[in-house]
């Protein structure tokens, strides 16, 4: 009988994208000149299709419907061999528009759509097994169904299931009691310096004593500190992992890159600290390019690994 390989489960939401290049953001009620790049597909999607090219089974959850955005999402998907297992439903997923400065620093406009439509129900479908990860974003926390589907799900989950949840820059939006409930489910939370201080609890950076109190025994958080790298942070100490020296050509996509090869280390059993250094490395990697699906392959960050500064 074939062991099961774990698998990561993604129940975050999938949008499609729209990526525009201006020289600078418009002020209010004013125009700038842009030229716009080919549609893809964000948020989930792209988190998910990082953790795809670093070998690990992947299935997403977030809800895809019969309209254009949800066929693109769909193809992406299916030729990157992530499994969908939610049921298709009528309407169509949202649009994320990002305009982009020169210097790749962006803003974006997010519209939702089924993409959130999702049920405990629909959930209990995929069988969990100690070892697999769970990725859920504190963006959608917005959304009832989706925090509805969470509260019904999460505890359900067999011991040694992790489960990782994203701050995405949406969290300065979300209700701190929205996060509070969920928080005591998570087992890993990522985030960067910016979102830090948006977390319920939060005094503008994050200490061993708010992962103490906010989190369960044993979890931990990562704070992506911009080029330095990122911390690593649990209840007893804070250790800073240092990144790459590179030359940033986009910032689009490093942070989904960062995120999907953390949670596709932890699916194949690496320690933290292994796991924030191989996500350093493709984050950094996914800055010296323009795009958002820019995170390298579980090969090329091999090669770079070398290049890390030691630290411990």
């Amino acid at each position: 009988m074939t062991e099961e390989k774990n698998k990561l489960v993604s129940v975050a939401a999938v949008v499609l994208t729209l990526p525009l290049k201006v020289s600078r953001l418009p002020e209010r009620g004013t125009t700038v000149l842009g030229s716009a790049k080919r549609p893809g597909v964000g948020e989930s999607a792209e988190v998910m299709l990082a953790a795809a090219r670093q070998g690990v089974e992947v299935i997403n959850m977030s809800c895809l419907g019969t309209g254009p955005n949800s066929t693109q999402a769909r193809q992406v998907l299916r030729e990157a061999n992530i499994e969908t297992r939610t049921v298709e439903v009528v309407g169509d997923i949202g649009m994320k528009i990002q305009m982009i400065e020169e210097g790749g620093y962006y803003a974006s406009v997010l519209t939702t759509g089924v993409e959130i439509d999702i049920s405990g129900r629909e959930l209990d479908k995929v069988s969990m097994h100690p070892g697999d990860v769970v990725y859920i974003s504190a963006g959608d926390l917005t959304h009832t169904s989706y925090r509805a589907a969470l509260s019904q799900w999460l505890p359900s989950l067999p011991d040694q299931v992790k489960v990782v949840m994203a701050a995405t820059p949406q969290i300065s939006q979300i209700d701190p009691h929205c996060v509070s409930e969920v928080l005591p489910h998570v087992d890993v939370l990522t985030c960067n310096e910016y979102e830090s201080q948006f977390l319920p609890g939060s005094v503008g950076h994050l200490t061993c004593g708010y992962v103490a109190e906010k989190l369960p025994e044993s979890a931990w958080v990562v704070e992506r500190i911009g080029s330095y790298g990122a911390k690593i942070i649990d209840a007893d100490r804070q250790t800073m992992v240092p990144s790459l020296s590179i030359k940033v050509a986009d910032t689009l996509g490093v942070g989904s890159a960062h995120t999907g090869v953390l949670l596709a280390s932890l699916v194949k059993g690496l320690d933290p600290f292994e796991a924030i250094e191989r996500a350093n490395v493709a984050g950094a990697m996914a800055a010296e390019k323009h795009g958002n699906d820019t995170c390298p392959s579980e090969s090329e960050i091999e090669q770079r690994l070398s290049e890390v500064p030691a630290y411990r």
